[in-house]
């Protein structure tokens, strides 16, 4: 029983064996003949033209931080995050009741100190108006000492003389009546009024006599000492009433010095006190977007304290992470394409950093893009691209090179065989998915674009299909 188990199990085995080398000659000859169908593509040169797929965010070409000037309360705040501004719009005002109240307090001080100014200007003027007077009678004191020097005129002689023959005529006839008005009185012909109305007469006229002949005398015989002391002291004490009237000019000069100081100083507190009141509103020194808002109502700031951001938005900027190795593609004044959300704006580059950025190695590359309508804002991200055409190179579809971890390399067909064929990658990748070629292939090589992961060097390989790229 157990020797026939034996021999059981033995031919069952040989089966096997004989079955399974049969499979394996089988697969051989089935893979002899068997032939890969593949899609190849004909490589030519063609321009260099790239898209970076790189990216930044965008920021303001200028931006500015807006601090407080006066300390106090926030009161309101009228912007807000976004929000577009012109140069001069208040932002947000600060409590200004105390500013307003030294401000009522300089202009009423102004005032004060304004009367005080006109009333010293009129002071100056009554003292030069007195000045003047002054000289005016120093001058007719003057010429009226000269003429007591210099004596009478020959007019005034012969009026004076004149005047002694009417008064000697009307004395003689006076006289000669005497005498009749005395024997008149005495007889009871004429009433005692009468009389003594005729004695005043007479003696009037011997006084007037009298008068006139010391006139003429005083004219001819020239001025008495005393009249000479009486000019003399005349045009000292009109001498001295001008200095006297000089020096209240000085005086009141003074006076008006020391209130137009007092007014320029009253004037100069009313300008403090209007810009300390204006200072209590927060102005946008420029015209832009609020980027930040740190200003809170019921918040009690100091002067210097940031309220908001703002930026120029008419013109942005981005800073563009470029890897070293293609930063000699990058030159100031190259136009770049920028893209966000399928909307296109070109830029300029304004900068190329001298220097890596440490830890990541790339190049810092300023863009100036121009965005006059405002359709981007600050903190998008863009991604940036640039045509490079100056150069021709070679491309193949991405899906025809295999790395697996090795040196790239893609599959020829060559007299209907796969020839693995190791490539060397360029920096550039085209619009359409393609990888560039550093070397390794050349133009007019046949390269398969499809079905290359599945090949080994050395396949069989049929074209099914030739792409036109």
């Amino acid at each position: 029983m157990k020797g026939r188990w034996t021999a059981t199990l033995c031919s069952l085995l040989i089966i096997m064996i004989l079955a399974a080398c049969g499979s394996n000659k089988e697969k051989a000859a089935q893979g002899e003949d068997s032939t890969s169908a593949v899609q190849v593509i004909t490589v030519k040169k063609e321009p260099l033209s790239t898209v970076y797929n790189l990216s930044g965010t965008l920021r303001p070409n200028q931006e500015a931080s807006i601090s407080f000037q006066a300390a106090g309360e926030i009161q309101k705040t009228l912007v807000e995050e976004g929000d577009k501004v012109k140069a001069g719009q208040v932002l947000a005002v600060v409590d200004n009741a105390n500013a307003q109240l030294q401000l009522r307090q300089a202009q009423s001080g102004v005032k004060q100190a304004a009367g005080q100014l006109n009333a010293a200007k009129a002071g100056v003027a009554a003292a030069e108006a007195q000045v003047d007077a002054a000289a005016a009678q120093l001058e007719t004191a003057e010429a009226n000492l000269a003429t007591v020097k210099k004596g009478a005129s020959a007019q005034k002689l012969a009026q004076a003389q004149n005047a002694v023959t009417q008064a000697q005529n009307a004395y003689d006839k006076l006289k000669t009546d005497a005498d009749r008005y005395l024997n008149l009185y005495s007889n009871g012909l004429i009433s005692l009024d009468e009389y003594e109305k005729f004695q005043v007469q007479f003696k009037d006229a011997e006084t007037a006599l009298d008068n006139a002949k010391q006139s003429l005398s005083e004219l001819t015989e020239g001025a008495t000492p005393e009249q000479s002391r009486t000019a003399n002291a005349a045009v000292s004490q009109a001498k001295a009433g001008k200095v006297s009237a000089e020096a209240a000019v000085s005086q009141a000069r003074g006076s008006l010095a020391q209130a137009q100081a007092a007014y320029d100083q009253a004037v100069a507190k009313q300008q403090q006190a209007e810009l300390a009141l204006s200072q209590t509103k927060l102005i946008a020194p420029v015209g832009g977007v609020i980027l930040e808002k740190k200003a809170v109502v019921g918040q009690t700031v100091s002067a210097g304290a940031e309220g908001f951001m703002i930026g120029s938005i008419d013109t942005l900027k981005v800073t563009i992470p470029v890897p070293s190795d293609q930063a000699s593609a990058w030159k100031a004044g190259q136009s770049i394409t920028l893209e966000q959300n399928g909307v296109e704006l070109q830029g300029t580059v304004n900068r190329i950093s001298p220097v890596t950025n440490q830890g990541t190695g790339t190049i810092s590359v300023e863009v100036n893009v121009p965005n006059p309508k405002h359709d981007w804002i600050p903190g998008q991200v863009v991604r940036a691209g640039r045509s490079v055409s100056e150069q021709e190179g070679i491309f193949v579809p991405v899906g025809a090179v295999i790395s697996n971890g090795q040196e790239p390399y893609v599959f020829r067909y060559i007299n209907g065989k796969a020839v693995k064929t190791i490539v060397k990658l360029g920096a550039h990748l085209s619009e359409d998915n393609r990888q560039s070629i550093a070397s390794g292939l050349k133009e007019g090589d046949v390269v398969v674009s499809s079905g290359a992961e599945s090949l080994f060097d050395g396949d069989a390989i049929a074209i099914l299909e030739e792409n036109a790229k």
